[in-house]
């Protein structure tokens, strides 16, 4: 049994359930100079699937936060190289910049969308404006879900 957990439910949280607490506060606290260091620091940790969770959640706050806003392409450059440590939070933080592409109108493949996780495709089919995105989802989304949510959203921009 690992240390700090305990049998039976009782006593201390899991140390990997506590370290995930304590990752969360510090990406709350954490400066945008800071998070660099941080994201490496905790994809350091031996819970590997921990970490990643921790750092995809960060990823996933501040990219919603700076989406459409002009700091998002500092930001993404510079947690690329520390997240290229753990390959789900880097697709994580690609997707993110798909999603940006598409709802700026900026230059994106539709393969790319089509390769793209549930996850993606789904946000995108309820949220971005693009029809070139929305017409490709409800050609080639994944599952049923994510063609019925395209094809019942006008599109509000062409790219």
């Amino acid at each position: 049994m690992a240390e700090g957990s305990t049998a039976g439910g009782g006593g201390r949280e899991p140390d990997e359930h506590a370290r995930f607490a304590r990752y969360r506060r510090d990406f709350d606290e954490a400066t945008e100079e800071d998070a660099p260091a941080l994201v490496a620091r905790v994809l350091a940790d031996p819970d590997r699937a921990m970490a990643s969770s921790a750092v995809r959640a960060y990823l996933d706050r501040r990219a919603a936060a700076l989406l459409t806003t002009p700091g998002y392409p500092s930001w993404c450059a510079e947690l690329t190289g520390p997240v290229a440590a753990d390959a789900f939070s880097a697709r994580r933080l690609s997707e993110w910049t798909l999603l940006r592409a598409m709802t700026l109108g900026e230059p994106w493949d539709p393969a790319t969308l089509r390769a793209a996780t549930d996850r993606l495709q789904l946000r995108t089919a309820e949220t971005c404006p693009s029809a070139r995105a929305l017409t490709t989802l409800a050609a080639d989304g994944r599952t049923r879900r994510i063609r019925a949510a395209a094809a019942s959203r006008p599109p509000t921009v062409g790219g």
